[in-house]
């Protein structure tokens, strides 16, 4: 009995030290909190998502928005500000950090001119759906320069999050070769203005 009950205090005694060790780093941080985990996006086309982040910790912290590498091979590109978020922010007061990013063309089309004109497309693929998270990373404060200094390990939270990416079909585009007979045309005529002035002279 007595040796299980130095095991238990000794554990007990390791479990005290480790909390108290790990508090003072955690005086900083964020948290995210999330409505939907899936969004439909039609193809190049930029879009908008918001997410909420919350710092419960005693000091101020700053996050900043990203897409996992699961994700970032569906994205063209994307746009995230770094978000002060206070100290003391519970859950409830979660501030809304917002970040937008745009797909390409992901879906073939049937094209008559070099694979990219006078193009119609039917969506007859099955919708192709992405999967990975977002991560809410505590960033460095926005005045801080790059090189300025070491950088800390930050804290970093995620949310999962799955992106159906929506064909748009879409009639034959003529417009080019309407371009291209006006063009055609208004070449023509011009020449055979000058032929006429030069028989008049």
């Amino acid at each position: 009995m007595k040796n299980k009950e130095v095991k238990n205090w000794n554990f007990l005694l390791l479990f005290v030290l480790l909390i108290a060790i790990l508090l003072p780093l955690c005086s900083a941080g964020v948290g995210i909190s999330w409505n939907k985990e899936s969004s439909l996006v039609p193809e190049n086309t930029k879009t908008c998502l918001t997410y909420k982040v919350y710092n419960p910790w005693p000091d101020d912290s700053y996050a900043q928005v990203k897409l996992s590498e699961e994700l970032m091979q569906i994205i063209s590109y994307q746009e995230s500000e770094t978000e002060f978020i206070p100290h003391d922010t519970s859950s409830a007061n979660a501030i809304p950090v917002e970040f937008c990013f745009k797909t390409p063309k992901i879906y073939k089309e049937n094209c008559w001119l070099f694979n990219e004109l006078v193009c119609k497309k039917e969506c007859k693929e099955e919708m192709k759906i992405y999967e990975g998270e977002v991560e809410i990373i505590e960033a460095d404060a926005p005045e801080v320069v790059e090189g300025s200094g070491g950088s800390a390990t930050k804290m970093s939270v995620s949310a999962p999050l799955r992106v159906k990416v929506q064909c748009v079909p879409h009639a034959r585009d003529y417009s080019v070769i309407y371009i291209a007979v006006i063009l055609i045309a208004g070449i023509l005529l011009t020449i055979n203005l000058i032929r006429r002035k030069n028989k008049k002279k």
